[in-house]
């Protein structure tokens, strides 16, 4: 609840308090701003009722585009005003605070009015045109084509077989109503230019039902069955996220098998590359729990399967990273995760960190694992925004380090 009143409530009241203030204003300019707070800051109920699904709603493109940028002009105008709030406190305080000063008897009232009226007028439309214009980009970056972000990491006593073997790691993809079809099968082609061994999928593929619509024709079957034409050489391979148990779990897991995903719950399997094996192992999502579905301790999921001690190298798909440290114990190489988005925002990002146990973005070095947080390729729809995180489809190769604990390189 505390959440749900600092992110939404608060801004708008904030803002409404402010409207309410403005005596330069007329009533009825007053009652309509207040309204039209209102109904901007309830955009998740709106989608909720009108259109069947928060995770994903059948909603068209242009109209949750709308409802997104003016929400998120919302908000920065709110931190804007807030912040102006904390000054014009601190100044008030200052010259209740401060002795008297004959310098200020010596300043022309007409030069302050000129200053406070141009003050005003400067407040009254800077931080709304920056809110708005701010909102725009951030959508813009929020939904375009992810880049490639190539690295290496260096794992101690890696098999020599193992040296140059390429993971393709995206996760988060969001099939959605603000993706499109032709948006999804780009994301495929960066992911195949790489020649991955492996494509790891770590969960959020898609949101909503199938027959739900997304942008600029086409319905989310359509969207989703591109993820067909990924090819690796081992093989495509995913866990689940969240969302995936949000809408329509059972006809999502139907399609992921119908287009050559193979979702790892709560298992392994050994991908034999010459001599040397690669273990992969793929964790349900804790929201597994909405289906009846017990979360497996990743311990039993590795039994039985060979790991450093055989020479085997050990990769774990889990979606979200707070089990990370759990998971390290198990004997893990590499953890690879996403849930996070990176955190979409700077700023926001800490915010993120904080409620992923310290993981938002990138390289993590866990007990001798090592994590890696992707950024995401993709938006939950609900707030496709990004502010200086970029989306991403990354391109891990694996090569034999020096040290007795895993370090990586950015390329």
């Amino acid at each position: 609840m505390l959440t749900l009143f600092f992110a939404i409530l608060l801004p708008a009241c904030w803002l409404a308090g402010h409207a309410l203030l403005r005596h330069d204003w007329s009533w009825p300019r007053r009652i309509a701003a207040i309204l039209g707070l209102a109904v901007v800051s309830q955009v998740y109920a709106i989608d909720s009722a009108l259109f069947r699904n928060l995770a994903g709603p059948d909603i068209p493109a242009w109209l949750l585009t709308l409802q997104i940028w003016l929400f998120t002009a919302l908000i920065l105008l709110f931190l804007w005003t807030f912040c102006l709030d904390g000054l014009r406190l601190c100044r008030w305080l200052f010259r209740r605070l401060a002795p008297p000063n004959a310098s200020h008897a010596a300043f022309s009232s007409s030069r302050r009015s000129f200053l406070r009226k141009s003050g005003t007028l400067v407040c009254s439309f800077v931080p709304p045109a920056f809110s708005l214009g701010a909102s725009a980009a951030g959508l813009y970056k929020g939904t375009e084509v992810p880049s490639l972000h190539r690295m290496v990491l260096f794992l101690p006593d890696l098999p020599s077989e193992l040296d140059g073997f390429k993971i393709a790691h995206l996760a988060d993809i969001h099939v959605g109503p603000l993706t499109s079809i032709n948006w999804v099968r780009t994301i495929v082609e960066i992911t195949n230019a790489t020649a991955p061994d492996v494509i790891a999928l770590s969960g959020d593929l898609a949101d909503g039902r199938w027959e739900y619509r997304v942008a600029r024709g086409g319905n989310r079957i359509q969207a989703a069955l591109e993820y067909a034409g990924l090819t690796a050489k081992h093989g495509v391979f995913a866990c689940t996220g969240n969302h995936e148990y949000y809408s329509d779990y059972a006809g999502w897991m139907q399609l992921y098998h119908k287009v050559g995903i193979r979702v790892l719950h709560n298992e392994g399997l050994v991908l034999k590359h010459g001599r040397a094996r690669l273990v992969l192992a793929g964790l349900d999502d804790r929201a597994a729990r909405r289906i009846g579905r017990q979360p497996l301790g990743v311990e039993q999921v590795f039994a039985g399967l060979p790991g450093r001690a055989e020479g085997a190298v050990r990769v774990l798909l889990d979606h979200g990273p707070r089990r990370a440290r759990r998971n390290a114990r198990a004997g893990i190489d590499l953890q690879l995760s996403g849930h996070t988005h990176g955190g979409q925002c700077i700023g926001m990002d800490r915010i993120v960190q904080q409620a992923n146990r310290g993981f938002v973005r990138g390289w993590y070095q866990v007990a001798d694992m090592a994590l890696y947080v992707t950024s995401g390729a993709g938006l939950w729809a609900g707030f496709p925004v990004r502010m200086g995180v970029p989306a991403e489809v990354a391109l891990i190769t694996l090569r034999p380090g020096s040290g007795k604990a895993p370090c990586w390189q950015e390329l």
